[in-house]
């Protein structure tokens, strides 16, 4: 979650529209999902170890003071890393907000899954990612 300082003033909250089929963040190499990888549906098993610091509120959104949702969906290594050709795009409030998701991921790093006692690559659905603007009280 983000958050950032605002005054009074509150907006209601973001709706994430559904994409027809989701979006790659980079259109210059192709996304692959290998058939056989096991897949993470559940955001509670998703545990980011660090860079949650690389995703920044967009300028523009937070002066403007617009709360966002952002759901992406990437696959991680067996150490944690997110494997940049898989990075897609679910579904957003606002594309500024996806720009920043797509740009942080390559940075961050998620505990591991295991398997039958062994880390392995896995692919996360539905994670999402909130920008929200804090009122100041």
């Amino acid at each position: 979650y983000l958050s950032a300082c605002a005054s009074h003033v509150t907006r209601s909250a973001p709706i994430a529209s559904d994409l027809s089929a989701p979006e790659p963040c980079s259109k210059r190499s192709p996304t692959t999902w290998p058939d056989s990888l096991p897949i993470i549906t559940d955001s509670s098993l998703i545990q980011m170890v660090s860079g949650s610091t690389a995703l920044q509120y967009p300028t523009r959104m937070m002066y403007a003071r617009h709360s966002g949702i952002v759901r992406a969906r990437f696959i991680i290594d067996t150490l944690g890393q997110v494997v940049p050709a898989s990075m897609l795009v679910e579904a957003y409030s606002d594309k500024a907000f996806a720009r920043a998701v797509c740009d942080a991921l390559p940075n961050m790093r998620f505990a591991p899954i295991l398997m039958a006692g062994r880390k392995t690559s896995a692919g996360f659905l539905h994670v999402p990612f909130r920008f929200t603007i804090a009122p100041i009280h």
